[in-house]
This record gives C-alpha cells, structure tokens and sequence, in this order.
C-alpha cells in the first residue's frame, strides 16, 4: 500500500485519542511509579508496556496491512510499511518526576519515515510532522531558529567509553553557545523544530530506531536538516546522525566529520 494524505491524517487522528485518553494514567504514575532494569540496563515501566500495547490495538483496528514495532515488544526494521513506537522516550525522566518524556510514534514506508507524531503528555503539547506538509505544534505550525553556532544551544546523545567521544563535549563546547542535554531525545527534537533549541548531534550514543525517526522528520518538516554523520541524507537505520537548523547543519556536519576521521 501506498498511504495517501487523508490515510494519513486520519491515522494521526486515531493515534492522538489513543494518547489523550492514555494521559490521566501518565500524569497519575509520572514521578510515582516502581520500574525495573531491562537487559541493556534501561528503565521500563507498566505505562510503557501499556502505551504500546494500547497503539498496537489502536492502529491495528484502523488498518491490520500495516505492520508495527515498538521498544518494548520489538521490531523488523526491513518491514515495506509499519509503525515504529517508543511508548514513552525520556523513561528515567518519567520515573523522575520531570517534564522531558514523550510518547513518539513514526510510521516507516519504504525505510523513510512520512509520518511523526510526539506528544508530551506532562505539558499537553502535541506535534505532528506529515512528509511534505509541515510540522505542528498543538495546530500552529513551528519552525527552526536561525540562529547560528555563536549562539547555538547544541545537545549531545553518546555513550562514554565508544571511540572517537572522549572529550567531544569540551571539543563542541568551543564551536557553539551551549551544550544541553535532557536525557530525552524526543524532547530535544520538539525543541529543535520549535526554534528553542539548534541542533541534536548522536554519535555512538544511547538509543535506537525508535528514539530518533520521529524527532528527525519532525525537525526536517519544521525547515530543518537531518543527516547521517559521513553522509547526505538520512537513514533512521543509521544510528549517528546531526539533526539541526539549516543556519548550523554544515557546520556541525563539518566538525563532526572531522571528528569520525580521527577515530
């Protein structure tokens, strides 16, 4: 299949009364909630179970050909046609009591993401990115800044110990304003396509497919760039990537290349 616009739309609309009515359930157990440790030492909850359990039910009723993936449950990254789910992105947050968790659904087609949809629930901001129509935030359209890398608040996703990342922070922090981190990349990508902060850089990072897809067309439908670090264009499949501004996006290419050579 070939999902068209009004496909689309009305699957954005199924997905937003999933999560809405999911809310009061969040806003009750967030800061409040017991958790345990997965294999690869993150945190999960009952409500990550439950919120992919409730948009693998939901969409599977709007459409059954379309197949789905989630964190929790797994997924086939090489499917023609799926949903890729993080039930909730920002976890610890979550368990923690902070603003910075989001749900984040991207609906995959021929391995490039067309649809986006980020929700904080804790601030009831929902942003929706259709491939070639524009990013929203609660219905008004957002944008990048412009601002440039003298001002640029930069955040960083990478894992100490990989090579090529020791000492990258302090390398950054000479190029740019500021270098943030939330501990949740869904929340730094909404910030992105809203103009509040620039760029998100991940290299050899925390995170998968899930984390990253959604936030990347939401920035791209927003007047952004998204590349993988090396390349020209973006692969979610590849996990090292730049997402930023168009004012900052070479320059923080540029530096990050630099970066990669030295490994």
């Amino acid at each position: 299949m070939t999902p068209t616009s009004d496909f689309l739309h009305k699957a954005e609309r199924v997905i937003r009364h999933t999560l809405e009515g999911l809310r009061p359930r969040l806003l009750e157990t967030q800061g409040n909630i017991e958790h345990r440790l997965k294999d690869d030492k993150t945190a999960v909850t009952e409500m990550d179970l439950l919120v992919e359990d409730r948009l693998r039910q939901s969409l599977a009723a709007f459409d059954k050909r379309i197949g789905f993936g989630g964190e929790e449950s797994g997924v086939d990254l090489e499917q023609p046609t799926f949903w890729l789910v993080d039930p909730i992105d920002g976890t610890e947050p979550f368990i923690r009591g902070m603003p910075f968790a989001t749900n984040m659904i991207a609906l995959i087609h021929h391995g490039e993401p067309i649809l986006s949809v980020i929700y904080n629930f804790v601030l009831d901001d929902y942003y929706v990115a259709i491939k070639g129509e524009g990013a929203t935030c609660n219905g008004h359209t957002i944008h990048v800044s412009s601002r440039g890398m003298g001002r640029a608040w930069v955040t960083i996703g990478t894992a100490s110990g990989e090579s090529g990342v020791e000492g990258l922070y302090d390398r950054i922090s000479t190029t740019v304003n500021a270098v943030r981190r939330y501990g949740a990349s869904g929340f730094e990508y909404t910030q992105i396509a809203s103009g509040a902060l620039e760029a998100r850089i991940t290299f050899h990072g925390h995170g998968f497919a899930w984390d990253f897809a959604p936030g990347a067309l939401l920035v791209q439908e927003a007047g952004g760039r998204a590349a993988n670090i090396g390349a020209t264009s973006y692969d979610f499949r590849n996990l090292n990537h730049i997402v930023a501004n168009s004012t900052t996006f070479e320059e923080l290419m540029a530096f990050m290349n630099t970066v990669r050579a030295d490994q």
